[in-house]
């Protein structure tokens, strides 16, 4: 799985993401495409519940641009304001390099389109 990237398309608005290579993205990938509903928390971040993806935690802190699960809600996150308070069961899937802050705009739910790319 190298070099993965997938878009997130929102409003007529598209960021690109790239993906890490580990259990947890591979089960995301086999999910795709997905239109889904995300939900607004802490301004800054977007979230859904998914389930059925693997729980390999590997992180404790996030960034903006992050895309990440949060294993114990089974949530897909996308961080688009970082934050430096530690995150326990956090896995990183990925990270959107430009736009991420388009989600600022979207201070509710927003419906969002994830495919590979």
């Amino acid at each position: 799985m190298e070099n993965q990237h997938i878009i997130i398309t929102f409003d007529n608005k598209q960021l690109r993401a790239t993906l890490d290579d580990n259990a947890t993205t591979r089960d995301f990938i086999k999910q795709l495409p997905m239109t889904i509903t995300m939900h607004d928390l802490h301004k800054r971040e977007k979230y859904v519940e998914i389930s059925g993806l693997a729980d390999e935690t590997n992180i404790s802190h996030f960034s903006k641009g992050d895309i990440s699960y949060w294993t114990p809600g089974e949530a897909f996150v996308i961080y688009y304001k970082g934050d430096h308070e530690p995150l326990h069961g956090l896995v990183k899937l990925g990270e959107i390099l430009d736009g991420v802050e388009l989600l600022e705009n979207y201070p509710d739910d927003v419906e969002v389109t994830i495919d590979i790319e």
